[in-house]
């Protein structure tokens, strides 16, 4: 008769909280849900009656003093339990394990929220039953600067704010600093981080580049142009123009870096010396010259104590092969560890038909690092005209071969800084998102324009494998995980503390 009495007590609880869990889950009162509630509450009414009319009312000293072991013992493991909460509400750490990082942010975004010294509020306006995927995100942000902050709005309850935004579709964030406000139409990360460049950007940068002497194309989008490398320049909150020294005589005062960017002809009198003239009053030159290059171009690097090769750099390290590519392709994995354009810099780069920038012993004042250099199972061969390559140690460079270098020199009026490097086909659009041709050559221009918190390994496209569950789905494995199994286990621990005790 005890055991039935046991049991209907058990049916009674599991009944009025299957009842309640039921309702949460379907967000509708139905007739079966007062049928177990009911149900429930007279099972649980029938036992109480029974176990309180057949109680004892002595209880044994030893008893008592179990109890008091038992109780006392939980008061402690909710102490500490209490304790590692409240600590990790000041002190805690996140993990991501995902296989693809899905929830860690990249390098560079790192780098500038971590350097953030202006209040950035985001505005995210979607609906309520879409916030939980963009609230991760935003939550990694919130989680490395104390300087951002976040509020979801839903446009369909809050409508007036919307239109004071300016909002025309779900799923737009404002990002704001200030009086600046940027809007973002499509959540990524690489969108949200280059609207947090904008609006906390003291004033726009111009990066010119300049045309007349067969230079790359800026917008041309065929294999051999750079619309590629300056649309990532763009998206950097950099401004970009081109520049005709034969028409305007002078670097503009507004030009933050000067490119050149694979010439083929000669330069026109007057061109050279309005560049030196822009590099002396502390200006930033960003060179990139191929094995065929002017003559004159050449002469110029020259009075910055650099030289340019009449000769083309061969790699028989087998390296490209990994690549589909040839001896004429040299991979570089060496890279200054010092210099903050490579530094942590552990990607390769590749440059299809280059030619070596070596440093001359006298360097007249200036700085010079060599940035990164080819494998010792290269040389530079000059006679690589008649298509036939081989080494010949009367005439070649033996590798490791330099490939690029950074000229620095302080002034009066600035520091003089100049990158050259031995080939201008690694950032063309057939080769410019191809392992770490994209990131060298966006932290080149990050560094010449003085923006050294943009210089890192910029964010990727990573597999979206999160699971899509709906509202009552949550809320179903919540009851299972939370409440079910632990509930389980209580019931366990009563019934084999009960059995021990008759």
């Amino acid at each position: 008769m005890k055991k039935l009495d046991n049991i209907i007590g058990i049916v009674g609880i599991v009944f009025v909280f299957a009842a309640l869990i039921w309702y949460s889950i379907s967000q509708v009162w139905q007739v079966y849900h007062w049928v177990l509630l009911l149900l429930g509450i007279i099972g649980l009414g029938y036992f109480g009656f029974v176990f309180y009319k057949n109680r004892e009312k002595a209880v044994s000293k030893r008893s008592l003093k179990y109890g008091s072991n038992v109780t006392l013992q939980v008061i402690v493991v909710l102490a500490i339990i209490a304790m590692l909460a409240f600590i990790t509400t000041r002190r805690h750490f996140r993990f991501d394990w995902t296989s693809t990082n899905l929830y860690s942010l990249s390098d560079q975004t790192i780098k500038i929220l971590d350097n953030l010294k202006k209040d950035v509020k985001i505005t995210a306006f979607f609906k309520t039953s879409e916030q939980r995927r963009a609230r991760d995100l935003l939550d990694e942000y919130n989680y490395r600067s104390s300087h951002l902050t976040y509020q979801f709005i839903d446009p369909d309850e809050r409508p007036e704010v919307a239109k004071q935004y300016g909002i025309r579709k779900y799923g737009t964030l404002a990002v704001e600093s200030g009086l600046k406000k940027e809007l973002v139409e499509k959540m990524t990360e690489a969108n949200i981080t280059n609207a947090i460049i904008k609006v906390t950007r003291d004033k726009e940068k111009v990066i010119y580049f300049l045309t007349g002497h067969g230079e790359r194309s800026i917008n041309d989008e065929s294999a051999e142009g750079y619309k590629n490398a300056v649309d990532a320049i763009k998206k950097e909150n950099y401004l970009v123009r081109e520049l005709n020294l034969v028409r305007s005589k002078n670097v503009p005062d507004s030009c933050t870096v000067l490119a050149i960017v694979g010439p083929k002809t000669n330069f026109f009198p007057g061109e050279l010396d309005s560049i030196k003239k822009y590099l002396d009053n502390g200006g930033k030159l960003l060179l990139m010259v191929d094995p065929e290059h002017p003559s004159d171009i050449a002469d110029f690097a020259a009075k910055y104590r650099v030289m340019i090769g009449n000769d083309m750099v061969i790699d028989v390290s087998g390296m490209g092969q990994l690549f589909g590519a040839g001896p004429g392709m040299p991979l570089v994995t060496k890279y200054d560890s010092n210099n903050q354009i490579t530094k942590d810099f552990n990607i390769m780069t590749f440059y299809p038909l280059a030619c070596s920038v070596t440093p001359m012993k006298d360097k007249d004042g200036f700085k010079i690092t060599e940035l990164l250099k080819t494998s010792g199972n290269s040389w530079a061969d000059t006679d690589y005209q008649n298509g036939k390559v081989a080494y010949d140690p009367e005439k070649d460079k033996k590798g490791p071969i330099t490939l690029g270098v950074v000229v620095e020199k302080s002034g009066s009026k600035g520091k003089t800084v100049l990158v050259i490097f031995g080939d201008s086909d690694f950032a063309k659009n057939g080769f410019f998102k191809n392992q770490g041709n994209r990131n060298l050559f966006l932290n080149t221009v990050n560094y010449l324009a003085e923006e050294e918190d943009l210089i890192s390994i910029r964010p990727k496209e990573v597999d979206d494998r999160r699971l899509t569950m709906t509202q009552a789905d949550v809320k179903g494995l919540f009851y299972l995980v939370v409440i079910a199994i632990p509930l389980l286990v209580i019931i366990l621990g009563v019934v084999i503390f009960i059995r021990r005790n008759r």
